[in-house]
């Protein structure tokens, strides 16, 4: 090719200075938010600049900052064991194309100045909008319940999605599918693999590792 060695091994001193710069970013954004993901990291940079989530994937795994902490199911709010009607899963396999197709919902425990609390929420599986929430320190349907009506009150047009969860009891109540079917929703449910909610899951998760475990909550909720 009549180049010099040098020359074809040459690496741009700018792109290295870049990589080193954008990795500082990463690295300050990971001590305050730990596991964070690229995507979870991609948006917080693009609030100070313009930046593409493949170039943050790519220093994160050249400079070893991808998270591999590997993720244990621990059943702490889900009672599965009961007799009450349990929905057949109209999502696995379902190509989920557009908002509002489908809603997916869980339960989760944390604690605030050693108080038990649960917080259930409802997510829209298209968008990861998150549609409900309600709090409480009692897991119980009128918490489910009360999220559901938070997303029926903000989002009137989750009417007709599918609405899917894990085969909890309080999820299964006759309260809460009656309240349910009044908004047309489809009830699907995981059945027998709880990672068939995986979504929800996830949120829980980014959750509790980004919110409340990195703040100092003043008082009781």
């Amino acid at each position: 090719m009549n180049m010099r060695t040098s020359t074809f091994y040459y690496k741009s001193k700018k792109k290295i200075d870049d990589d080193l710069i954008l990795k500082n970013e990463i690295g300050r954004i990971i001590e305050i938010l730990p596991d964070s993901g690229y995507r979870t990291i991609t948006a917080i940079l693009r609030r100070k600049m313009n930046i593409n989530g493949k170039k943050v994937l790519r220093i994160m795994r050249k400079f070893n900052l991808l998270s591999n902490k590997k993720r244990s199911y621990r059943n702490k709010t889900t009672q599965s064991n009961h007799k009450l009607k349990k929905f057949p899963n109209l999502v696995k396999n379902l190509a989920v194309e557009k908002p509002r197709q489908v809603i997916v919902g869980d339960v989760t425990a944390f604690d605030i100045r050693g108080v038990d609390h649960y917080l259930a929420h409802l997510m829209d599986l298209f968008s990861r909008e998150v549609l409900g929430v309600a709090i409480s320190n009692r897991n119980n349907t009128s918490l489910v319940k009360a999220c559901l009506e938070n997303a029926a009150q903000n989002h009137p047009d989750i009417r007709g999605a599918i609405h899917h969860t894990d085969t909890d009891v309080r999820y299964c109540s006759a309260q809460y599918t009656a309240a349910a079917f009044e908004l047309e929703l489809k009830l699907s449910m995981t059945l027998g693999n709880v990672y068939e909610n995986a979504h929800s899951e996830s949120l829980n998760k980014t959750i509790k590792r980004q919110e409340i475990n990195v703040n100092e909550y003043k008082g009781k909720l």
